[in-house]
């Protein structure tokens, strides 16, 4: 191998982790989105077009040796089932902007899948998640304990950080604990997701925090932390809680925050907006499937306010694809998740069965899980972090029959 091909090949792959690690700091991080609400870019569509120009010559110049076929195959029936939707059905201006929309995001989620592909970059992006998950509660403590103006975000009193959204930022924080996890000494990762625990309950998310402690248990049923030491963590950093509790507590909590805590202990839910916009969304999204249940009523129709009386979607991501695609949609998500995470082995499984079980759960909270560029970077993540699992484990199965065979070979001479 030339001298000449090795520093090409180097620089592409400095180049390739450049775009990998500015995707995640910018659109992981939801900066971009930041951005655009702060007035300070136009949208982030203006974003993106120029990163995919970047991301050209590498598409003529680097190999796609670990590029997963399933997510190609399952992009382009997204595809598909979204322009068939919106061609069978009256075009509207929701209709088209969820057709640009889903297109982006496909896209998106190929162009990402695609830099993941070396060994390498894949260590330096889980290393770049890790930092933005630690920025992201930072961000959360500095919101909620120093200045609640800071950052802004969609509901007072909660913390959001760039995300502006306290579910989408909880969310965050799980994948980011999901991928970061494994890369800690065992002794280390209680700790970190203990401090992600952290992150999510200054959201004061009722989803993120029931997706947290179910993800925290799918991480014990895979042995990737032990559940006795985690209890014992949690009951020590509950008794401070309580022993530090007192009036300070009252001065950083306002109405809103008082109400979503006292709905959180008592199941009450009359004083909650929150709560009541959910219900009735959700009752909506149910009622447009049982009124069209073979084909739907068509791509968008969620966010048409003429079709729906409501502002915001299903905050459901089943009952959306059920409303808008038919019966079928019900299978959209999960062949999403399947087509990212069948071919993943050994610790890889591991971390897929905890990504799929969170991003199931969650979906019954969130309507964005294929269209925020958090979840889709997410994906791509896995997507590649199973293929490169598999040509791991061909190599070391090839390596333990090569010294089995100069075992034998040796036994036979002596």
């Amino acid at each position: 191998m030339s001298v000449e091909f090795q520093t090409r090949s180097k620089c592409l792959l400095y180049y390739q982790s450049f775009l990998v690690i500015g995707a995640i700091f910018f659109f992981y991080t939801r900066l971009d989105g930041y951005l655009v609400v702060r007035g300070l870019a136009s949208s982030s569509v203006g974003w993106m077009l120029p990163y995919f120009a970047f991301c050209i010559p590498l598409f003529f110049l680097q190999k796609l040796n670990h590029f997963p076929s399933s997510v190609l195959y399952w992009c382009l029936g997204y595809f598909i089932a979204t322009a068939a939707s919106y061609l069978f059905f009256p075009s509207s201006e929701a209709s088209l902007r969820a057709l640009i929309d889903r297109s982006f995001s496909s896209t998106f989620l190929l162009v990402m899948t695609f830099l993941f592909m070396h060994q390498q970059v894949l260590r330096w992006a889980r290393r770049a998640i890790g930092i933005a998950t630690l920025v992201g509660i930072i961000n959360n403590f500095y919101q909620f304990f120093i200045d609640q103006s800071a950052f802004g975000g969609l509901i007072e009193g909660r913390a959001t950080g760039f995300y502006l959204d306290p579910n989408d930022c909880s969310s965050t924080l799980i994948m980011g604990m999901i991928f970061t996890v494994g890369m800690f000494p065992p002794k280390l990762r209680i700790f970190w997701i203990l401090l992600v625990g952290f992150g999510i309950m200054l959201t004061l998310s009722r989803g993120g925090m029931l997706c947290w402690i179910i993800t925290v248990i799918t991480l014990s049923l895979t042995r990737a932390i032990h559940l006795k030491h985690f209890i014992l963590w949690i009951l020590g950093i509950g008794l401070l809680l309580f022993l530090a509790s007192g009036d300070s507590w009252n001065q950083l909590l306002d109405f809103n925050g008082f109400g979503r805590i006292q709905g959180m202990i008592d199941g009450s839910t009359l004083e909650d907006a929150s709560a009541l916009e959910r219900e009735g969304v959700a009752q909506k999204g149910w009622e447009m499937f049982l009124e069209r249940p073979i084909f739907g009523y068509g791509v968008g129709s969620t966010f048409d306010y003429s079709i729906t009386r409501f502002t915001v979607s299903t905050h459901n991501m089943y009952l959306l694809h059920l409303a808008e695609y038919g019966a079928l949609g019900i299978l959209i998500l999960p062949l999403g998740i399947y087509s990212v995470i069948h071919r993943a082995y050994g610790d890889t499984r591991k971390v897929g069965i905890s990504f799929a079980v969170f991003i199931l759960f969650s979906s019954l909270f969130c309507h964005t899980v294929l269209s925020l560029n958090s979840f889709l970077i997410s994906f791509a993540l896995m997507a590649v972090m199973s293929e490169i699992s598999q040509t791991c484990s061909n190599q070391v199965s090839s390596l333990k029959k090569c010294r089995s065979v100069a075992l034998s070979d040796s036994a036979m001479r002596k």
